[in-house]
């Protein structure tokens, strides 16, 4: 197991990233993650936190400390290769960028589209505490929010 913090420097790398999200995903909205880390220029100003097993990619996260909400870490993308599911990968992503923060009062935001298999993941993770809304394209989302502390603790204790 080997947690990295990737910066892609060039448009193969950044592909690899793209590949693997498409590859390990059912959800549109998953696969739009490309598009918003160009979009947005987020290449250059968070890394892609990635999860190896030897020399192969098994899990992404892609999430920001946006200057809108400055106390809070957003998870955009989490993304575990299908051979490795169920392997806690999600899990230890998690832990390893709270951990990071667990000292602060920023808080922890998730949104995570209905039919993601990190649904079920985050509202053990949130302790059943989240909102339902229907976004933009008619989907429902599930919007979960609370301090890192709590949160890091809870995945520490494993209690999730």
């Amino acid at each position: 197991m080997n947690i990295q913090y990737w910066f892609p420097k060039n448009t193969d790398e950044k592909f690899q990233l793209m590949k693997f999200v498409y590859d390990n995903t059912d959800s549109f909205i998953l696969n739009t993650f490309g598009y918003v880390w160009e979009s947005r220029g987020w290449w250059d100003r968070f890394p892609i936190q990635v999860y190896m097993i030897g020399d192969v990619l098994a899990g992404v996260h892609a999430f920001t400390i946006d200057k809108k909400a400055p106390d809070t870490i957003k998870t955009y993308y989490i993304v575990t290769d299908k051979a490795f599911r169920g392997q806690g990968i999600a899990k230890k992503l998690t832990m390893d960028i709270l951990g990071e923060y667990s000292n602060t009062n920023k808080k922890y935001f998730v949104n995570s589209e209905e039919n993601s298999d990190g649904v079920g993941f985050y509202k053990k993770l949130f302790d059943n505490r989240y909102k339902v809304v229907v976004n933009e394209f008619d989907t429902v989302d599930f919007i979960f929010e609370e301090g890192i502390t709590e949160i890091y603790n809870r995945l520490k204790n494993e209690k999730v």
